[in-house]
């Protein structure tokens, strides 16, 4: 199937360049879309400059993860829509494996592996995750990588290694112009779910992740996106009150 990698990004040049030398090294090519959220570090010029076949959107400011990414699946002409991290480097089969799972009708989004940069024979996430309070967390996180070949399929995919069929994308509205950044793949998977799509899990689909390198993992600016995120995602979806005891 043919497929549009979407990547957005914000001052990281040079973690840039080695995604898109990794995606330059698939087994099989997609197209290629960078939505820069305003960089200021060259990262535009260093595009146009060493990846010409790559398409390149630039916002004149940050807009975040989830709009950067509606204006990046605007430009695909494509049956399957792919996000990837910027810090991320994938193996040389992710496209293609990640691709796989669409063959059935029935798939309307695929999750990636992110390992982690610092301990390669583990995982960082392999999709995402809700408890019934609706608290996301990373599918399979810390466990090795051996733990894929028996795992389930998650509820949905992470941003950071996702895979689309775009036309269901589309059928939802992408993206939650809501959220800046964090939960935006959350609250997409559940619409997703309701809308009859369901996930698989792509366990050859594998890409080495340097984790919080754009906010920081526990940065204050992190911790209150993640608290907005939440607080919209349990307001939009109404978790129901269980009963009184």
């Amino acid at each position: 199937m043919s497929s549009t990698v979407v990547i957005p990004t914000l001052d990281a040049r040079d973690l840039l360049r080695d995604a898109l030398t990794s995606l330059e090294q698939q087994t099989v090519r997609p197209d290629v879309v960078v939505v820069d959220n305003g960089s200021g570090d060259g990262t535009a010029e260093m595009v146009a400059g060493e990846f010409p076949g790559v398409r390149l959107v630039r916002n004149e400011r940050n807009l975040g993860f989830g709009r950067a990414v509606n204006r990046g699946a605007a430009e695909a002409r494509t049956e399957i829509l792919i996000l990837v991290n910027n810090d991320a480097v994938c193996e040389p089969g992710f496209v293609e494996r990640i691709c796989e799972p669409f063959a059935e009708a029935c798939v309307g989004m695929v999750a990636g592996v992110l390992a982690q940069s610092a301990a390669p024979d583990r995982i960082d996430s392999a999709g995402i995750e809700v408890d019934p309070t609706l608290r996301s967390f990373d599918y399979l996180w810390n466990r090795p990588l051996t733990k894929l070949r028996q795992a389930a399929d998650p509820l949905g995919p992470c941003g950071g290694a996702a895979a689309y069929r775009l036309s269901a994308f589309q059928e939802v509205g992408g993206f939650d112009d809501a959220f800046f950044a964090y939960w935006e793949d959350v609250d997409l998977a559940l619409r997703l779910r309701q809308a009859g799509w369901e996930c698989r899990l792509a366990p050859g689909a594998r890409a080495l992740h340097r984790h919080g390198t754009t906010l920081g993992a526990a940065s204050p600016a992190a911790r209150r996106l993640d608290a907005f995120g939440r607080g919209y995602v349990l307001a939009k979806h109404r978790v129901p009150r269980g009963p009184r005891v």
